[in-house]
Order: structure tokens, then C-alpha cells, then sequence
């Protein structure tokens, strides 16, 4: 395909690694294989489960909640609202029914609404169109998980970009918002903690303790839940969770983001809005206050995704509930990180690429510039389930697979990877552990109680 800078891309995916039988309409009742893509086309996966119960669910959700709120959203919007509802609600039905019934991905709409489409319309389309030249019919459930997934979110986005008064309109904000609140007792905890270790000097066993805290924050996510926001105050005891950990690379992490490689910036890849982007930041405040880095640089999604993901209105939601706290050490934070914002010590990035249905061996050529911007970081920590999926290139490896063999010269400086596992994708781990765990519980890897903590420093630059 060709990209916005007119590079050539590869989209090959039906060779060493097919992830379907191009000439077959059925799924095949086996566990996913070794090597291969993750994919709905193996019915004893975590990409079958999701797209055939999990995807339907999310959007029978979706209009439920529209419907529900139909009220408040015409009263905030105004009555026009009210017939781009029915659209939205109509056109997601008929979306609904495509992916149950297994129809090919349609191209996204070349919308001309406001002039012009959205640059990622035509990437989406070009991708879909080489895969269907590969695999003969690009359906929901015969092709890569990933653009399955992806897409279902920016076919959601779709329905309400397309429309004059809802186009912005965040149909996850209730959501994250209901998570923050929910995570308050324990998030008032962590303004504690984090306000009397930023007095002491940088010690590499709190470090640690931060990095195991973040870690165990990816567990709230709710694209796993459905939307629904769960109450786990067992987070913060990190030292009980230690066993659950079965890649451990803390120590390497602290010795990147210390070392004398330029201090410039330390970048941070965000995931889920509520306690776990509460973590980022107390992890981000204590990198800037011990000059590890002079500028920590945010990436957020450019729109609603994967129900929990973080926006960039969302950062600055979280920060006007945090001045307004009773508790001190909380509003102290919330200004102390406003001010931050204001004066550029934080800054926050919107990048199209986070959303494109891409593993992140693309960037190089879809998004050259990104991948130079990361490169410029003293180290980038990628955060969450989705991030490791796209790392290492959403294939089924071998556990045992070092992790800078995973992620297949995607280098672009040294990389920390946290997240807790909530799909059929791991390297890193030993082998024997990986087969104990499956001969305790076949859909382990499925359920966010176990996590890495992963560093590569391995450094592939581009021209």
C-alpha cells in the first residue's frame, strides 16, 4: 500500500504466517498455531471469543447507551442531535449485523462532508484492499485480529465523524469518567505515596515499586470488562502480586532511563484513562523531578478507543477533578501537573498512527516521522495489551521468543514495555512457565492477572 508519504508497504500475511485457508468461509476448531497471526479464523482463540461474543456485545452497548441518554445528549446538542442519533444507532445496527453474519470489511466512507476525508480513510481502505487481493475475501473472522478489532472502532467513529452536530461527540467519556471516580479511594492512596517519595532522593527500589504500581494499573481496563468498571484494591500491594509477574525486567528499565544517554525526553505511550493514567503521570512526575529527563512527552489517542483508551480531553478532565479534591496531596498534584502542562515540562501528542490497524513494524514506513520523534527519547514505555499486540506484531510466538527478536527491529531506542496479558501473545517468558500455566488454566493469557515488565535497548535507527 502506499503511505501518506508515498512509500510502498508490504501487507503480505497470508505466506509463513497465514492466518486462514483463503478459500474457506469456516473457522477451524483448533487452538491458535505457533508463529502464526492471531486471528477469529482459530475458534479456540481470543480473537474468535472477541469477535464473535465480546465485538456484538460493545456495540449492543453502544446503543443501548444512546438510546438511554437520548434525552441528555439532544439537550446538550440540540434537537438536530436527535435525527443524527437514529442515524448513528441505524448505521451501527447494520455494522452489527455484518460482523455476526461474517460479510467482507467494507471500506471505510471517502466522507466529504467538511471537504476533505480523514487522512486515515484512504490507509484504512488501501490496507483492507491488499489484504483482499491476499486472502481472497477479508471477512471479520478470516483475517488478522488486529484489523478486525481496529476497525470496529473506527467504523463506530465513522458513524458519528460523518454527521454535522455529533462528529466529536466521545461516546466512551462516561465510561472513563465512572472509572476515575470509581478508583478515587485508591488513586488518593497512590497522591500520598507519590507526594512523600518525590522528597526523598531517587532510589532505585522505589522506582521499581513505581514501575510494579503501573504495571498492575493496566489491569483496569475496560475493553476487557465491556464498559464495566470494576472496584480491585488489591493493586497497590505489589509485593503480593510479585509471583504474577513472569518477565521482569525493572532493573534494566532503571538503568536506561538513568544513564548518561541524552536527558532530553522520556516518552510515554499511554493506554487506559482512570488509576492507570494516574500511575503514568506519578511515574512521569518522578523521572522529571529526579532529571531523569528535562521534557516527558504523552501520546494519546486521536479518538474514542477501545472504550478506555486516553484522549487528550481526558488528561486535562482528570487533572480539573484532581484540583477540586477534598485531600491536599491531591489537588497539590493537580496543579503541580497543570503546571507542568503549561510550561511544557509535560506535552501531549495526538498521532493518527496509534489508531492505524498497523503493528508497529509499519511505523518506519507509514509514519516515518513519529518513529524519528521516538527515537530522539533517552527511552519510550509502552503501555497495555494493545500496545504489546502491535509491538510484537500480533503473531501467536513461542513464549520462549526473546523480546527483541519479537519485535522484529521495531527499535527506535530503548523501549519498556508494561502491560498485564489479556491476549494469547507473550514473549520473554520460559518456556517451561508458559506450559505450566496452561496445563493450570487454558485462557490464562486471556484474563489480566498475570504481567511483564520488558526492556529492549536494542537501537535500529531509519535514514
Amino acid at each position: 500500500m502506499t503511505s501518506r508519504t508515498g512509500s510502498t508497504i508490504s501487507t503480505k500475511t497470508c505466506t509463513s504466517t497465514k492466518t486462514c485457508d483463503c478459500n474457506s468461509n469456516r473457522s477451524l476448531d483448533i487452538r491458535t498455531p505457533k508463529n502464526v497471526h492471531l486471528s477469529a479464523f482459530y475458534k479456540r482463540s481470543f480473537a474468535y471469543y472477541t469477535v464473535k461474543v465480546r465485538m456484538p456485545v460493545l456495540l449492543t452497548n453502544i446503543i443501548d447507551t444512546l438510546v438511554r441518554n437520548k434525552k441528555e445528549i439532544v439537550r446538550t446538542y440540540g434537537e438536530e442531535a436527535q435525527e443524527e442519533l437514529k442515524q448513528i444507532i441505524g448505521e451501527m445496527s447494520q455494522y452489527k449485523y455484518e460482523l455476526q453474519t461474517n460479510k467482507p470489511i467494507k471500506p471505510l466512507i471517502e466522507d466529504k462532508l467538511f471537504g476533505t476525508s480523514p487522512p486515515d480513510v484512504r490507509i484504512y481502505n488501501e490496507h483492507i484492499q491488499n489484504l483482499s487481493l491476499i486472502e481472497g475475501h477479508t471477512t471479520h473472522f478470516h483475517t488478522i485480529w488486529l484489523l478486525t478489532e481496529c476497525y470496529m472502532y473506527r467504523r463506530i467513529r465513522q458513524s458519528f465523524q460523518t454527521k454535522h452536530i455529533l462528529k466529536d461527540f466521545d461516546y466512551f467519556q462516561s465510561h472513563k469518567q465512572q472509572s476515575y471516580m470509581s478508583a478515587i479511594p485508591l488513586i488518593e492512596k497512590m497522591s500520598e505515596f507519590i507526594t512523600l517519595v518525590l522528597t526523598q532522593r531517587a532510589e532505585k527500589a522505589t522506582f521499581i515499586q513505581l514501575i510494579k504500581m503501573n504495571l498492575w494499573g493496566n489491569k483496569c481496563d475496560l475493553s476487557l470488562s465491556l464498559g464495566k468498571v470494576g472496584d480491585d484494591n488489591t493493586l497497590f500491594d505489589v509485593e503480593a502480586l510479585d509471583p504474577y509477574i513472569l518477565c521482569d525486567h525493572s532493573e534494566k528499565i532503571w538503568e536506561a532511563v538513568t544513564s548518561r544517554a541524552s536527558n532530553e525526553y522520556i516518552d510515554i505511550v499511554f493506554d487506559n484513562a482512570g488509576y492507570e493514567v494516574f500511575t503514568d503521570l506519578c511515574l512521569a512526575d518522578y523521572m522529571l523531578t529526579h532529571k531523569m529527563a528535562r521534557t516527558i512527552r504523552f501520546y494519546v489517542k486521536a479518538m474514542p478507543w477501545f472504550i478506555s483508551d486516553v484522549m487528550k480531553h481526558d488528561v486535562f478532565w482528570m487533572l480539573d477533578q484532581m484540583k477540586l479534591n477534598p485531600k491536599e496531596s491531591m489537588r497539590k498534584l493537580g496543579h503541580r501537573w497543570t503546571d507542568y502542562i503549561d510550561k511544557k515540562k509535560w506535552v501531549i501528542y495526538v498521532y493518527d498512527f496509534w489508531t492505524l490497524p498497523f503493528d508497529f513494524s509499519y511505523m518506519a514506513k507509514v509514519d516515518p516521522d513519529l518513529y524519528r520523534k521516538l527515537a530522539q527519547a533517552k527511552a519510550v514505555f509502552f503501555k497495555g495489551d494493545l500496545n504489546y499486540r502491535k509491538l510484537f506484531g500480533e503473531l501467536n510466538w513461542e513464549p520462549s521468543t526473546s523480546v527483541d527478536e519479537g519485535l522484529r527491529n521495531f527499535n527506535p531506542t530503548a523501549l519498556c514495555i508494561i502491560r498485564t496479558v489479556k491476549a494469547d501473545i507473550i514473549c520473554g517468558v520460559p518456556k517451561n512457565v508458559a506450559l505450566e500455566l496452561d496445563a493450570k488454566d487454558e485462557k490464562w493469557s486471556e484474563k489480566g492477572e498475570y504481567g511483564v515488565i520488558q526492556c529492549s535497548t536494542k537501537v535500529v535507527p531509519i535514514d
